[in-house]
């Protein structure tokens, strides 16, 4: 009886506790990301070049970012999280070139374009999304979540 009702409470928590995980996993690579982006800027003021935060995801699923002044190619490209992070398209405004999303900074570390927002989810749980909004030539950045109804653009992370 007691394996039994220890059964259906573990039946009953597993789910919550998954998407307390998944959480957690999408909240981390947020921050992870959120810390390349301003990595990327803080080398553009300090090489005065333009510099250039790129994201895309793998053919096998997998989320990686470079950093890279903007006239090369990246070389070195690091894994976000784990293998169950994606990129939101319908809620990404990065522009995009070759299947990557990019960030630009000029060489005083301004955003070279208008706002952009990179957000992220979880492959087992799409309704959880962390975002990353630049704004402003200075390029402050801000984190949200995901929101329960959407902005005047349809977006549900603001």
């Amino acid at each position: 009886m007691v394996v039994a009702i220890v059964g259906i409470l573990a039946g009953m928590a597993l789910p919550a506790w998954n998407q307390a995980l998944g959480k957690w996993q999408v909240s981390d690579a947020q921050q992870q990301v959120a810390s390349a982006i301003r990595n990327t800027q803080v080398k553009a003021q300090s090489s005065s070049a333009n510099w250039q935060f790129s994201i895309y995801e793998t053919t096998s699923g997998e989320v990686q970012w470079s950093s890279h002044p903007q006239t090369g190619m990246p070389t070195n490209w690091t894994r976000v999280g784990n293998s169950a992070i994606d990129i939101d398209l319908a809620d990404t405004t990065l522009d995009s070139k070759s299947g990557a999303y990019y960030i630009r900074f000029d060489y005083k570390g301004n955003l070279a374009s208008r706002t952009r927002t990179l957000t992220l989810t979880h492959r087992s749980f799409p309704g959880i999304k962390r975002c990353l909004i630049m704004s402003t030539i200075l390029g402050k950045m801000r984190l949200a979540t995901e929101q329960e109804n959407p902005s005047s653009a349809g977006r549900y992370c603001h």
